[in-house]
Parts: structure tokens; sequence; C-alpha cells
């Protein structure tokens, strides 16, 4: 059974692991740490006591969600434990005053992009070169109005 609750700072090595084991740029330590400490949502998946997954979303200008990182255990993947990250990052961004969200997502993780595009967002515009490998970013947004829970 997979339990969702808020980070806390006992849980920065374990997502920092999947953070590590999920991008070719991943964010250091230091960083995940610092979120831990702004407004936002830091929530961890946990299966029989193991974070198996973690999504971080801030709030931008007062009213724009912002997906930071989401990733889950490499051994956990395509069993919806991203969705269910993605779903309650959300509805907490939207508690906290959030009438759309960002994300920004690799061209090539085509995964990620249905899975976003199943919830609900849609293509805003391209990052060419955003990431350190020079790979494009789609940007894309989830209009909140509209969205349910």
């Amino acid at each position: 059974m997979i339990k969702i609750r808020k980070a806390n700072i006992n849980d920065l090595k374990e997502i920092y692991r999947i953070e590590k084991e999920s991008f070719p740029d991943p964010y250091p330590y230091g960083l995940l740490k610092a979120f831990l400490f702004h407004p936002g949502v830091y929530l961890v998946a946990i299966v029989e006591e193991k974070i198996i997954g973690y999504c971080i979303g801030i709030i931008r200008n007062e009213d724009i969600g912002h997906i930071i990182s989401i990733a889950v255990d490499k051994n956990y993947r395509r069993r919806g434990i991203g969705t269910i990250l993605l779903r309650n990052t959300i509805n907490e961004l939207m508690k906290l005053g959030a009438r759309k969200i960002r994300i920004e997502v690799r061209e090539s993780n085509i995964a990620a992009i249905k899975l976003y595009e199943k919830i609900g967002f849609r293509e805003k515009e391209k990052i060419y070169g955003y990431y350190s490998d020079d790979e494009t970013a789609i940007v894309m947004f989830l209009e909140l109005e509209n969205h349910q829970k």
C-alpha cells in the first residue's frame, strides 16, 4: 500500500538517491534540502517504510504553482505512483492559491509528457538548450479553473 506524506529532513538521502538515478542533470543535495524550507509542497511516496518517490511544488507570483521535480524509484515505475504524487501535489498547490501549474520536461521524456497530458497539462512553449546537455524543454501548464481533484 502506498502512503503519501510531507517530506522531512530525514528523507533527503533517499530523495537524493532517486533524483540521481532519475535525471542526467540532478538537482544538488543542498537545493533539494532548501526546498523543504520554501513555501510550497514537498511530498514523498512510501511503500513498507521505504521512500519510493517524491514531488516538489512551489508557488510563484502568488498564484502559479511550479512542479520543480517529480521522480519515482526505477523499481516502482509504471505503477501509477507518479500520478498519485502529482495529483496530491496539484491539490496541495491549489489549497495554497495556485490557479495554474507549470512544469518543464525534457522533449525526449515521452512517458512523462504522456503522464502530464493525462492529468490535463498542455504544451505552451519550448525552451531550446534548457538542459545542461542542450536538450529542449517543453513547458506545460495545467489550468486549474476546470481541473478535477
